[in-house]
């Protein structure tokens, strides 16, 4: 992975923003401006979701919004994280300018764990919308939940075998 000082940012360049519990995500487009997916309460917000009246389904959006690194920052910390760049080969600047002129201002779907700010500042930087923060949490999720079966299962041998022990 290549590091270097937020200071000599080039087109493409990925910026992870700290924002405490969570990272947001940004890809540098020059001129001090970034490229991010937004909910209309802003980058560090709740989801905008809807619910259809006659399907029941949720609906989340996402605006794809250009501003100042330094009014997204907002403060926070921020590196060039380009962080898939020894798997995946980044796509030509011309190529991520011409995805950030077709994405510019579009409402496009949101989803935490499977299309959010992350997946897409990869994709415009790779071509593939991953998210290693998604996947981590997931992979956490899975490991709670084997652990507490784990217990429930230690549990549910103990109770049978103290029942068949009372039983004897």
């Amino acid at each position: 992975m290549k590091t270097r000082s937020p200071t000599t940012m080039e087109i493409g360049d990925m910026i992870e923003i700290n924002r405490g519990q969570y990272k947001h995500w940004a890809l540098y487009i020059g001129n001090g401006e970034v490229i991010h997916l937004v909910t209309p309460d802003g980058p560090s917000r709740v989801v905008f979701c809807s619910v259809s009246s006659s399907s029941g389904s949720l609906s989340c959006k996402g605006t794809v919004t250009i501003e100042k690194l330094k009014d997204v920052a907002a403060g926070n910390t921020y590196k060039i994280n380009n962080y898939l760049d020894d798997e995946y080969k980044p796509r030509p600047t011309d190529v991520i300018m011409g995805e950030v002129d077709k994405m510019r201002g579009r409402t496009i779907k949101y989803g935490l764990l499977g299309n959010n700010c992350e997946h897409f500042v990869t994709f415009l930087r790779y071509g593939k919308s991953e998210s290693k923060q998604a996947d981590d949490f997931m992979k956490n999720v899975l490991a709670g939940q084997l652990g507490l079966f784990g217990v429930m299962a230690a549990v549910a041998v103990s109770t049978v075998a103290a029942a068949s022990t009372v039983s004897k």
